[in-house]
């Protein structure tokens, strides 16, 4: 997982061991034959990555669990119509049913704050609190910093670090040159980064 993204964590748990593209490709071929096993497993394998992905671009924890949902059952019933391609991974295919269910049901919405509900459950132990206190810092820097980006910026930047997904792999799913990624990338990475870190700075304030 990236690091940039990392805060990002879902309630779905997920598989944190990836497979490789052909263990991908075989759960799926076992899943079309009706392997329910399998399907469970190619749920596992990419429900988190979903979530970091349009929770980078939607505008709430809520939003972005209803997505990832909606995303993943229309994964699993749609696996008779995927077609491998060479070079594009099936994450990708994956990803670009979920950026194309969160333009469809919120469109321009924004980011908001981490729900501040969410830090009465972390543990009592004073070490796990204060871990668990920076790490919500954080996600909410990020989560600030990347409702100040533009609409292309946000999924590009959620499609490489929340997905992690290459140009190539984002160029076709955004309908753009793998050079244009790269440089919305190149520009982008360092101004979220050194936003995050001026919000932390500032106590998570302007």
């Amino acid at each position: 997982m990236s690091p940039l993204f990392s805060a990002l964590s879902s309630r779905f748990g997920g598989d944190t061991a990836l497979l490789a593209e052909d263990a991908i490709l075989r759960l799926v071929e076992q899943a079309r034959a009706g392997d329910r096993a399998a399907g469970q497993r190619l749920y596992r394998q990419h429900v988190d990555r979903v979530f970091r992905t349009v929770r980078g671009i939607l505008r709430s924890d809520t939003d972005a669990e209803e997505v990832t949902q909606d995303a993943m059952l229309t994964m699993l019933t749609s696996l008779g119509r995927y077609a491998p391609r060479t070079g594009t991974r099936f994450v990708a295919w994956v990803m670009t049913i979920a950026v194309n269910t969160a333009r469809r049901r919120f469109r321009r919405r924004r980011p908001e704050p981490a729900d501040p509900s969410d830090l009465a459950r972390v543990p009592d132990d004073a070490a796990d609190l204060e871990r668990d206190v920076d790490r919500e810092k954080r996600r909410e820097a990020l989560l600030r910093a990347l409702a100040e980006l533009g609409e292309r910026e946000q999924e590009v930047v959620s499609l490489r670090y929340g997905s992690e997904l290459d140009a190539t792999e984002i160029a076709r799913i955004l309908a753009l040159e793998p050079a244009n990624v790269r440089k919305i990338l190149e520009r982008t990475r360092a101004r979220l980064g050194a936003r995050i870190e001026t919000l932390l700075a500032n106590g998570g304030m302007t």
